[in-house]
């Protein structure tokens, strides 16, 4: 676990990529299936990361076979075509 001090000697611009706001905006939910490694996908709807936050907790509760988590919605389209 992180402590103050261990933040503090990263950096800003390091602890920017660590420390998520609820309020931050540009996030989508991305998932994958927990067997079949290549069933993956992502949601298009953008959202706060508090919102994809709790949207990722209701669709595990939902779904057991996937996992899913908030991802910023920039990094995500680059490199990645939905099928």
């Amino acid at each position: 676990m992180f402590s103050l001090l261990m933040l503090y000697q990263l950096g800003v611009k390091m602890t920017d990529t660590l420390i998520k706001k609820d309020d931050e905006q540009g996030y989508i939910v991305a998932w994958k299936h927990k067997q079949n490694h290549n069933d993956l996908g992502k949601f298009d709807k953008e959202m706060s990361y508090g919102d994809a936050t709790k949207e990722c907790e209701k669709l595990i509760a939902e779904n057991e076979e996937k996992t899913f988590w908030p991802e910023k919605s920039l990094e995500s389209k680059e490199g990645f075509r939905f099928p």
